[in-house]
């Protein structure tokens, strides 16, 4: 199975906990994700995801112009280590509904996000390859009969 980091497509994209929501949306649109991670300072203070946007945001009719990300921040944050594998990754985010997953070093620092898109292509793409090893075994002979 494949490790988390490794398979990480690309690093977290963060923002200081003091931007707008209006400038941490446009940051996600700008990398096309769907989740920043929240720093005050260096350290991760939250997450904030297309869920918090409409969950605390359109729905609570909050101005995004004016409202701070800390102020709507889903935290604490559930993250995985950087040797997880996918498939433990998978069952964090299905345990916790979560689709967005941070992943740290040894001194929990942020390296990374995975998506759960990601963790599950990773999945098919496994399941896929033991497939055809199958295939190529039972036909070549691999039972003899």
């Amino acid at each position: 199975m494949a490790k988390l980091l490794r398979n990480s497509s690309r690093p977290a994209v963060s923002v200081q906990e003091s931007t707008t929501v209006e400038e941490a949306v446009r940051t996600m649109v700008e990398h096309r994700i769907g989740a920043v991670i929240v720093l005050k300072g260096n350290e991760m203070a939250g997450i904030f995801s297309e869920r918090d946007v409409l969950d605390k945001i359109v729905l609570a009719r909050r101005d995004p112009a004016t409202t701070p990300v800390f102020a709507v921040m889903t935290s604490p944050v559930v993250a995985a280590p950087g040797n997880a594998e996918d498939a433990e990754a998978a069952e964090t985010m299905t345990e916790h509904h979560i689709r967005h997953l941070p992943i740290l070093d040894e001194e929990r620092r942020v390296v990374g996000m995975v998506s759960l898109r990601h963790v599950m292509e990773e999945r098919i793409a496994d399941l896929e390859h033991e497939v055809n090893a199958l295939e190529a075994y039972l036909g070549y002979g691999g039972l003899s009969g």
